[in-house]
């Protein structure tokens, strides 16, 4: 199984991941996370040696949606690229193949890996028939099971959120900016989100953001274990 978060800055996803590790931990649950690599990393060379042998896992079906996205960023100034944004599509192929190749039962991204054509509902430009094709035809196959964990938060309390984590602080105007950036993303994700949903193999759980982190991963956590 495959374990997508979505959500938006602040909305609790690393945190309630972080709680839902601990709980697997310690039921020795076979899972994997996106970073867990890094913990085998202390110093430059490693990370190096890690991003090269990542790359050898790019698989043109898996990884074109991210580089894509990557392309209308730059292109339209939302965003700046990143050597991250290169490499972490091919990571994220390397941990299909090991699903695919049955080497560990559960991968878990806390990222946001899910919504990568939110932008073109801001655009205009969405293609319901694009995501159900890029799931069902290129993931599913190659995971038997995705669960869409999407973590619900108020976007004023995730504002607040984001301010401490960062040591941020905002004027009124910066942050009614902030905050109106973040619904349109919101609604955009949620478009996304609802046609993934209908997707066959698909399971999408909300979580409320205001909750506890271990209210939440537990919730999680019962989850992958009906399945397990």
């Amino acid at each position: 199984m495959l374990v997508l978060f979505s959500g938006g800055r602040g909305s609790g996803k690393s945190t309630i991941a972080k709680s839902l590790y601990e709980i697997l931990d310690k039921t020795n649950y076979d899972y994997t996370q996106q970073s867990k690599w890094r913990t085998k990393t202390k110093n430059t060379y490693q990370k190096l040696f890690w991003i090269l042998y990542f790359l050898n896992f790019f698989k043109f079906q898996v990884c074109n949606v991210f580089f894509k996205r990557l392309y209308r960023d730059i292109n339209s100034g939302r965003a700046k690229g990143s050597l991250g944004r290169i490499y972490m599509p091919c990571v994220l192929s390397y941990h299909i193949n090991k699903l695919f190749k049955k080497k560990v039962q559960c991968v878990i991204y806390e990222s946001d890996f899910l919504t990568w054509a939110a932008d073109k509902v801001l655009d205009d430009t969405f293609d319901s028939s694009e995501i159900k094709n890029y799931y069902s035809s290129v993931i599913i196959p190659r995971v038997s099971k995705i669960l869409v964990v999407v973590c619900y938060t108020p976007v004023n309390v995730a504002f607040e959120r984001w301010c401490i984590r960062e040591g941020k602080q905002l004027s009124q105007y910066e942050k009614k900016k902030w905050i109106e950036k973040r619904t349109s993303w919101m609604n955009a994700r949620n478009e996304v989100i609802k046609t993934v949903s209908g997707i066959s193999n698909v399971t999408v759980m909300t979580l409320d953001g205001l909750d506890t982190p271990l209210q939440n991963s537990s919730m999680i956590a019962k989850i992958l274990d009906r399945y397990n």
